[in-house]
Parts: C-alpha cells; sequence; structure tokens
C-alpha cells in the first residue's frame, strides 16, 4: 500500500518542489541574459590572432557594396515586352586583421618596404607631423628596410580605408596620392595656423635633386636637401598654402648658389686642370659656356668669377639670361661706337671686324682675338683696313716679328736690286 502522508509532510514536499522550480527557472533565466548581452561596444580583439578582429570594425567576411553593375534581361516567353535593365550591387568583402600590417610587411622583399613607405611618405595626413619618413632615411637602411610603429600605424589606415571601401590597401594608396586634398580631409591631419599640409619633404628632396642634376650633373647633399625641404615646407605652413611660386624659388636659387660657389671655389683651388670641367657640366655649364663667348666675342675683358656669377643670375629665367647678355652687348658698344649700331642690333663684334683678321694674321701671325682689334672701332669711324696695317708699324711689337723682318729684307733687297741695276 502507499505511504500516507500526514498534510503537514505533504505541503513541506510540494513547498520543497516549487523551490527547486523556481531555482532552475532563474538559473535559465540568468544563462539566457549571459549569453544575449550586448557587447557592440567591446568587439572581440585577439591581436595577434588574425582569425576574427578585423582592423575597420566590420567583422571579417562582411560584404560591402562598392558599386552598381547594370543588366539587360528579357522577360522569357511574353511578347511585346522589352528588355528592361536593372542595377545589382557589385560587393566585395572585408579582408584586413590586425595581423595583416605585419602580413604584408613580412611577404615583401627590401625593395617593396621601401617602395611602400616612400609612397605612404608622399600622403598628406597619412602620418603625424614629423613622423613621416624621409627618402634620405629610407635609403639609409640600405639592404634591411624595416618598419616602425608609425609605419604600421600608417599601413593601418590604409587598410581601415580599403575595408570600408570594399578595395585593397593599394587601391586605397593610389587613391589618396592622385588627391591630395581628399587625403588631407580624410585623415584630418593639417598643421600649422593657416591648417595647410606641407608638401612631403620626400617630394620636395626628389624634385630638388631632379633639379641639381639638371643643373649640375650631380644629385645634392643629403643635409643640403634636408634643409632645403625643411625651409619650404616651413614657407607653406607659414604662408597656409603650398603654392608658394616665387618664395620656393627663390629658396631653391639660394641652395642651387651655395652649392655652386662651393664647387667653384673648391675647383678653382686646385692646382691642378683635372676637375676643371666639374663647373662646366649640365645646364649651369652651358650657361658658362654662352656668356664666357658672348665676353669674348665682343672684346670684353672678364675674369672666371664675373663669368660664374653671370651664370648664376642667368639660370633664373630666360629674361635673366637675356638680360646679361644684354648687358655685355651694350659694354661692347660703348668701347666700340664705329660698330654700336650692328651690336645693338645683335651682330657680334667679332664678325663685325672679321676683314681685319687676316692682316692682323698676315703681320702678327698668329689668330687676334675681338680686344686685340677693338682700336679700328674706337672711333666714331672704322679705321680703313690698309690705314690700320699703317698705323701697325709705329709699335714696336712689330719688330718682333717675322713680318717685319721679311718685309725690311726685301726692302734692302729691292734697294740693291736698284743700285745693281744702275751699274753699282
Amino acid at each position: 500500500m502507499p505511504t500516507t502522508l500526514s498534510p503537514q509532510a505533504a505541503q513541506a514536499r510540494a513547498k520543497a518542489k516549487a523551490d527547486a522550480k523556481k531555482k532552475k527557472s532563474e538559473e535559465s533565466k540568468a544563462g539566457a541574459s549571459t549569453t544575449t548581452e550586448d557587447t557592440s561596444g567591446n568587439p572581440p580583439q585577439n591581436v595577434g590572432s588574425g582569425k576574427s578582429a578585423s582592423l575597420s570594425g566590420i567583422p571579417l567576411g562582411t560584404e560591402v557594396t562598392i558599386g552598381l553593375e547594370s543588366k539587360t534581361s528579357r522577360i522569357p516567353g511574353i511578347k511585346g515586352i522589352e528588355d528592361y535593365t536593372m542595377e545589382t550591387p557589385v560587393t566585395a568583402k572585408v579582408q584586413y586583421t590586425t595581423d595583416s600590417p605585419y602580413t604584408v610587411y613580412a611577404a615583401g622583399n627590401n625593395s617593396d618596404r621601401a617602395n611602400l613607405l616612400i609612397q605612404m611618405a608622399s600622403i598628406p595626413g597619412l602620418y603625424g607631423k614629423g613622423e613621416a619618413p624621409t627618402l634620405a632615411y629610407i635609403q639609409s637602411m640600405g639592404t634591411s628596410v624595416s618598419f616602425r610603429k608609425e609605419d604600421y600605424s600608417a599601413l593601418t589606415k590604409l587598410m581601415i580605408h580599403a575595408d570600408s571601401t570594399g578595395q585593397d590597401y593599394k587601391s586605397s594608396l593610389l587613391t589618396f596620392y592622385k588627391n591630395p586634398s581628399l587625403a588631407s580631409q580624410y585623415f584630418g591631419k593639417t598643421s600649422g595656423s593657416g591648417g595647410v599640409t606641407a608638401t612631403p619633404a620626400i617630394e620636395l628632396e626628389a624634385e630638388l635633386s631632379s633639379r641639381f642634376m639638371d643643373l649640375f650633373d650631380i644629385t645634392p647633399d643629403k643635409k643640403l636637401a634636408a634643409k632645403y625641404a625643411k625651409e619650404v615646407a616651413n614657407a607653406q605652413i607659414k604662408a597656409g598654402t603650398t603654392n608658394i611660386g616665387q618664395l620656393k624659388e627663390d629658396i631653391f636659387l639660394k641652395y642651387v648658389e651655395q652649392t655652386a660657389q662651393a664647387r667653384f671655389s673648391t675647383v678653382k683651388a686646385t692646382p691642378g686642370t683635372e676637375d676643371d670641367m666639374q663647373i662646366e657640366a649640365g645646364a649651369l655649364g652651358s650657361y658658362l659656356r654662352s656668356i664666357r663667348n658672348t665676353y669674348a666675342d665682343n672684346g670684353i675683358p672678364t675674369s672666371e668669377k664675373q663669368i660664374y656669377a653671370d651664370a648664376l643670375k642667368s639660370i633664373r629665367s630666360k629674361q635673366a639670361y637675356d638680360n646679361i647678355i644684354e648687358k655685355i652687348n651694350m659694354q661692347a658698344a660703348a668701347q666700340m661706337p664705329a660698330i654700336k649700331d650692328q651690336i645693338l642690333k645683335g651682330f657680334k663684334a667679332k664678325d663685325i671686324l672679321s676683314p681685319y683678321v687676316k692682316s692682323y694674321e698676315k703681320i702678327y701671325g698668329k689668330t687676334p682675338t675681338v680686344a686685340d682689334l677693338t682700336e679700328v672701332a674706337a672711333g666714331q669711324t672704322l679705321v680703313p683696313v690698309a690705314t690700320w696695317e699703317q698705323s701697325q708699324w709705329a709699335k714696336d711689337s712689330i719688330t718682333k716679328t717675322d713680318y717685319y723682318k721679311e718685309t725690311i729684307n726685301n726692302d734692302l733687297k729691292t734697294v740693291l736690286n736698284a743700285f745693281t741695276g744702275a751699274g753699282y
């Protein structure tokens, strides 16, 4: 027979069952609350795992719409229905993890790493002020290019942008490189009271190097290039714009003059002539030769120091060069009034005085400089060639020439022959 419980025992048993059921229900609710708690404000980090933490915060594998694709279709089996166009989204998946910047570095060779640093350094705002690597710094690492924390941070920013737009980091880098103003706005890093992002040092140094190669046929000293880039950047920040025009050109010319004067002093201080061609190299050398010839062709005495100074002034612009040439022509016109009009019309004194060259060579046995002939044009009219030849007999210098000796001997022979023919 079943045991009959007293009313009190039955009541106690029922209460125990109810309490147990209540406790189980509360534990179940607590467990549900734990698993459904909102943790969006604290996404899992898993730094180093590369498995679940994306750089952008968008879950890995999420599809991001990057554009629309138009497709033309026709409803089959129904006559009279025209083709219709539908636009469907084009997507790409979030791909970069917290490990990705380090993976890119590890996978690249030395050249890849150097090129990536150079490209990232050219993006305005990608680095903090003064953090972008310079070309000199990158080159100094030689065959062991490594990334600093600033470089990993810069690459991370590109990857975040890439994931949010469905690109890869190389496409993002190219986007910002082609549109510096977009980069400045996106990264929000400006400096100076004018709110301008100065031209990256690496870009200014490369520009200086290119122009130095044109002018001197050499690259600038690394310290000089860094100093130039810093001065230009400071000028841009102060002006509130990267377009500082003539101010930038003046800064450039200052460094050109410093380099040119140093090269000139070094070459001229050397006893030998082995290094003389250094100052004749590049575009500056072309100006030197042209100006030197203009002085010589117009009979204007000068010095190599003056020629070099004129050449440095000439590189400023074509007008500056033309002004130098005009100055030399004016000097020649003042020195030789007889041919002033022709000189001012662009003719060279050397060409105008060419008829006298043959006479000079006949008398002195060498080709004259224009300076040797300026006396024929020193008056208001040119001295006739024959008159000039006769005037040379009054100079002591003629007595040392073969022409003088031969002429005297011929004259003596003529006199003797005359006497002999007369019966003496």
